[in-house]
């Protein structure tokens, strides 16, 4: 634009196309041929200078809606893909999708129970339980049978049943009577006065003793001092 050109003259030269358009419009008539109807330029000042105009903004290409339009579908596809393989597996699991626990089969070892042989056991031998012989009885009132009497003190004075026992007599002035037999007779100390029956053995020994037996044959053997040994 020229500096001397009229502002008011551009814009109604700007205006015109608009007007013939317009009244072509109210008669009904059409565009003449060839005639390409051009949007008027925004008013002078209205872009900044050094910018062209360029028209009516450029609409967007229907290519870009036909890749919207099959990324829905392909989304869609893959929803319905998941949601028919849920209900398969679901379907699948309430009519008798768990697996029941199988029974294992009894094998052949398990058919019949096993019997373990009888163990023939030897008897057990019997033990003789030797017998103990029972001690003699003595006489009445008397020692043990074959046990040993002893008689000691000062003037005491006994009579002992004798059954094969062993008899020892020792002290002072004692006077002492066996009745039965008797295995051995010993007589020490002093002054003692014994009599038996039978006797086997007779060891006289001390100081002034007397032994005097009824019947048989004893063994005598004497020692010490004025001791007698006789029948009677």
């Amino acid at each position: 634009m020229k500096p001397d050109d009229d502002p008011e003259d551009r814009i109604r030269q700007l205006e015109q196309p608009l007007a013939d358009y317009a009244r072509a419009s109210e008669l009904g008539g059409t565009q003449p041929p060839g005639y390409a109807y051009t949007p008027p330029p925004p008013p002078y000042g209205s872009y900044p200078q050094g910018l062209p105009y360029s028209g009516a903004a450029p609409r967007s290409s229907s290519g870009s809606r036909v890749i919207w339009v099959v990324a829905a579908f392909v989304v869609i596809g893959v929803l319905v893909l998941i949601g028919g393989i849920f209900a398969v597996a679901t379907h699948r699991f309430s009519h008798g999708g768990s697996v029941a626990p199988t029974t294992p089969s009894a094998g052949p070892a398990s058919a019949a129970p096993r019997t373990v042989p009888s163990i023939a056991l030897p008897p057990i031998p019997s033990v003789a339980i030797p017998t103990i012989p029972s001690a003699p009885t003595a006489p009445s009132g008397g020692p043990p049978a074959g046990g040993t009497i002893t008689v000691s003190g000062v003037s005491e004075s006994r009579t002992i049943a004798c059954s094969d026992n062993i008899v020892n007599v020792s002290g002072v002035s004692n006077i002492v009577t066996i009745t039965g037999h008797c295995a051995s007779l010993t007589v020490s100390g002093v002054k003692n006065s014994i009599t038996v029956d039978a006797v086997d053995t007779i060891t006289a020994s001390g100081l002034q003793n007397q032994v005097t037996y009824h019947s048989g044959s004893p063994k005598i053997t004497k020692s010490g001092q004025s001791n007698v040994v006789q029948q009677g």
